[in-house]
């Protein structure tokens, strides 16, 4: 008896978690229209709070686009240089904290609670795919700093800044970057094609000195010779930020050549301020 017990209890006990999970997912006892309501509910708000924020954001740049253009001075010698890109209301900021809220539940009851309307997952899926699409595009840049100084620069959002020093980049290169070509900067007096304006500008870094460490986006890209990007949505030319910060560049390394510098004969030692 207690052999077939066990198997009858290992049986029953089999069937009502399979009844439950079954239960879990068609949830017989909540009414459909009910259900579908609840999820139309969370879909609206993600795309009142996303859709909103991506509105915004494409505002903010095209208010930024037709502003008056100005030439602020990008030597760090008088001071630090901060270029800000545009950046969101904070009511807006809260907006889109509570479309992001909203977006699993309103996934998740699309793809698994209501499967008494299958039109509602697919519509679903299509709505978010575009949405965040928009949504990524659009907020590239938005609320980022770059800060130049005589040490080096900053760049990022306030909250997320990385600080690179001007003694550990070795490499600067300017770029256009567009949504499905790339294309290097003209140098000198190279020929510059006038459809691909420079957005973007690559640095790469000292690798004895600094220890990088690689995105997955950025191994998938194949960006590996370059440590780091910064997109020029500051309200100045790439090529007026790219020769400021090759000049910030170089004087910083001409200080600490003149700092390692053994003093001739007869000559005062350069006292090190850092001591």
């Amino acid at each position: 008896m207690n052999p077939r017990l066990g198997i009858y209890i290992s049986l029953v006990a089999g069937s009502q978690i399979t009844a439950a999970l079954l239960v879990l997912l068609t949830m017989p006892e909540v009414d459909a229209r009910i259900l579908l309501g609840i999820t139309v509910a969370f879909l609206t708000v993600y795309i009142v709070g996303i859709g909103g924020t991506t509105a915004a954001a494409i505002g903010a740049w095209e208010a930024w686009r037709r502003r008056k253009p100005t030439t602020p001075n990008l030597d760090p010698r008088r001071g630090e240089v901060v270029l800000v890109a545009p950046s969101l209301p904070r009511a807006v900021r809260w907006l889109r904290i509570v479309g992001w809220i909203a977006f699993a539940p309103a996934l998740v009851l699309a793809l698994v609670a209501d499967i008494s309307y299958p039109w509602l997952t697919p519509l679903t899926v299509l709505l978010m795919v575009g949405l965040n699409a928009f949504y990524f595009s659009a907020m590239q840049g938005i609320g980022e700093q770059l800060i130049l100084t005589t040490d080096g620069f900053r760049v990022g959002p306030p909250r997320g800044t990385r600080t690179v020093r001007w003694a550990h980049v070795t490499d600067f290169m300017g770029a256009h970057i567009g949504p499905f070509r790339g294309m290097r900067m003209s140098e000198g007096s190279e020929w510059q094609d006038p459809k691909t304006v420079p957005n973007v500008i690559f640095y790469r870094l000292n690798r004895a000195l600094v220890r990088t460490r690689k995105s997955p986006v950025s191994r998938f890209t194949g960006m590996t010779y370059f440590d780091g990007v910064i997109r020029n949505r500051f309200g100045v030319t790439t090529q007026e930020l790219m020769q400021a910060m090759r000049t910030s560049h170089r004087m910083a390394l001409e200080e600490e050549r003149r700092r390692l510098r053994r003093p001739q004969q007869n000559e005062p030692a350069i006292p090190n301020p850092e001591a």
